[in-house]
């Protein structure tokens, strides 16, 4: 895994050219199902496992929804975590949360689609060139939090991406690699999911199943 710092150093990036960056937005949200198939897209309900550094293995639900509404729930064999995003506000087993907290929801809620933010942010997004072969979309999601993702120019899938949250004078910076991709209902979802902070791996999601509601 490729840590955050050299995904986002664009110092030696090679130049590309705007046509280019067009195909490759293109390129993406046609290889993962197309703009109608997403612009359509209201709720995607996912299932599967999770095994986490810190709370070991577990089952999971999520469901991903527009206006950055997500919720995630795991059961652990002596405890559930529950976790909601609704616009700015968060909660985790009914708290609210700020900060790099409310950060790692938000950024969770923008990598679980980012074929939609594509369409959505088209405007806002910006050409970081090509790393070690790797193309690199930066998806601005605020004034404060952008994701990026690294996309093979082959393929057109997204191999990873990157972000920072910040809060409480700290800055933590997330990557998530994606592997295992299936068609669900139209669109290429990422069955297998790899996550790090700073550097450190947190833990893997494999989903079970995916369904999409339009």
């Amino acid at each position: 895994m490729k840590p955050f710092a050299a995904l986002l150093v664009t110092l030696f990036a090679f130049p590309v050219f705007a046509s280019d960056f067009t195909k490759l937005v293109d390129g993406v949200i046609t290889t993962y199902g197309g703009a109608a198939a997403w612009k359509n897209v209201r709720t995607i309900n996912e299932t599967g496992s999770l095994t986490s550094a810190m709370g070991g293995h577990g089952t999971m639900t999520r469901t991903w929804q527009r206006a950055r509404k997500l919720r995630v729930e795991i059961a652990y064999t002596d405890h559930t975590e529950v976790r909601d995003l609704d616009g700015d506000r968060g909660t985790r087993n009914g708290q609210a949360v700020t900060g790099l907290p409310l950060d790692g929801m938000t950024l969770q809620w923008a990598r679980l689609a980012i074929p939609a933010l594509l369409l959505e942010r088209r405007a806002q997004l910006r050409d970081l060139g090509v790393r070690e072969g790797l193309r690199l979309i930066e998806i601005p999601l605020n004034d404060v939090l952008t994701i990026m993702a690294a996309v093979d120019p082959k393929t057109f899938h997204i191999v990873r991406s990157a972000s920072k949250g910040t809060g409480g004078g700290q800055t933590i910076e997330f990557v998530t690699e994606y592997s295992d991709l299936r068609k669900s209902d139209g669109l290429l979802i990422a069955f297998s999911e790899e996550n790090f902070a700073q550097g450190m791996k947190t833990g893997d999601t494999k989903l079970t199943t995916v369904h999409v509601e339009r």
